[in-house]
């Protein structure tokens, strides 16, 4: 009884498959697809994107992607239901040629789950992607700033674009996109910290420095939404427009260097950890998974740990004007903070002693 129910589970599974691939044909011959418009199997995954509530980043990162890929099939006049695994390998050939190895692997799994997606949902019979693979690049000594090299940076800045910009990924060692998108409601200067929702919508807390809380206090009284407004008040800058200034701001500074604004992520994380800062503590602070199951779930950071982790960048040797200020000038706030926390914690352990002991 349970074999034939299985195989009528398995039949009922196939003619859905079908009638989902005939559909597409009915539709496809009813009303052709346009030049340079997504073919089916490409459009039912940004589609399933959107009911996943994916966010408007990776749904524009997906949709780029399988355009490129979209063209190139055009360009050969290849159906994308049709698309052959040595297809797969000399498009991807051909994008490595032209693109970074980190760029062409993201297309490679942009393409690929789209195409599993279709195999799943009964959309193509394959996925042509499952025999591809695109080689790692040559590993190489990552590319940081010296402490002479953000001094000559900042002696570059022209603009208060770059100004914030500087202090936000050398203080902050922001992602380019979380800075580009960073809105003044997520900076809390009563705690002397900023929220984020990272990769993966991991939310996060990055402590203020004292020089990025002094920036801060001097352009917010232009009462835009966002800390890098665009023309458009209610939204922000790109990440593209952002990354093009720093790149112009690094060029007049008379450094060369790959991936301006991911060094200074990098340069952060590198200074802390030379500082002897704690692994977990960077992890927290830049957003990084923990490698392992214990750390991600049984060990504790506090803020305290992760406000010290801050306050190591280049405090013996500064690379800006406001490192020289007096600390009391730019702190009375997060001091107020810690000063109620306190308090707070006072008044629970007198209430719940036993909680305490």
């Amino acid at each position: 009884m349970s074999r034939q129910s299985g195989l009528g589970k398995r039949r009922g599974h196939t003619s859905a498959s079908r009638s989902a691939r005939d559909e597409i044909a009915h539709q496809t011959a009813v009303a052709p697809r346009l030049h340079g418009e997504l073919s089916p199997v490409f459009a039912a995954y940004l589609e399933a994107q959107q009911r996943r509530r994916a966010s408007p980043l990776t749904i524009k990162t997906f949709s780029h992607s399988l355009s490129r890929a979209q063209r190139w099939l055009d360009e050969h006049e290849i159906d994308a239901t049709t698309l052959t695994p040595l297809d797969c390998e000399i498009y991807f050939g051909e994008l490595l040629g032209r693109l970074s190895w980190a760029t062409t692997r993201q297309n490679l799994a942009y393409v690929r789950a789209a195409y599993t997606y279709g195999v799943l949902h009964g959309l193509v019979d394959r996925d042509p992607t499952a025999g591809v693979r695109v080689g790692c690049s040559p590993d190489h000594e990552p590319q940081t700033y010296s402490t002479e090299q953000l001094r000559a940076i900042h002696d570059a800045i022209h603009t208060e674009r770059e100004d914030l910009a500087f202090h936000l990924l050398a203080f902050g060692g922001l992602r380019l996109s979380e800075a580009s998108s960073l809105r003044w409601e997520q900076i809390d200067e009563a705690r002397a910290q900023m929220k984020f929702a990272g990769k993966g919508r991991k939310f996060r807390i990055v402590p203020i420095h004292p020089a990025l809380r002094r920036v801060f206090l001097e352009y917010r009284a232009h009462g835009q939404t966002h800390v890098f407004g665009s023309v458009r008040e209610s939204q922000p800058i790109t990440p593209r427009t952002l990354g093009v200034a720093i790149r112009s701001l690094i060029d007049r500074a008379g450094i060369e260097i790959d991936s301006p604004s991911h060094a200074f992520r990098r340069t952060v994380a590198t200074v802390m950890y030379e500082e002897g800062v704690r692994t977990r503590v960077i992890e927290r602070i830049m957003g990084w998974a923990p490698r392992l199951m214990h750390e991600r779930h049984y060990l504790r950071v506090a803020n305290e740990p992760m406000r010290r982790a801050i306050l190591t960048l280049y405090h013996d040797d500064p690379v800006c004007d406001h490192q020289h200020e007096p600390a009391s000038a730019a702190t009375p706030l997060e001091n107020n903070c810690f000063a109620l926390e306190t308090a707070i914690l006072e008044q629970l352990e007198h209430k719940y002693p036993t909680c305490f002991t």
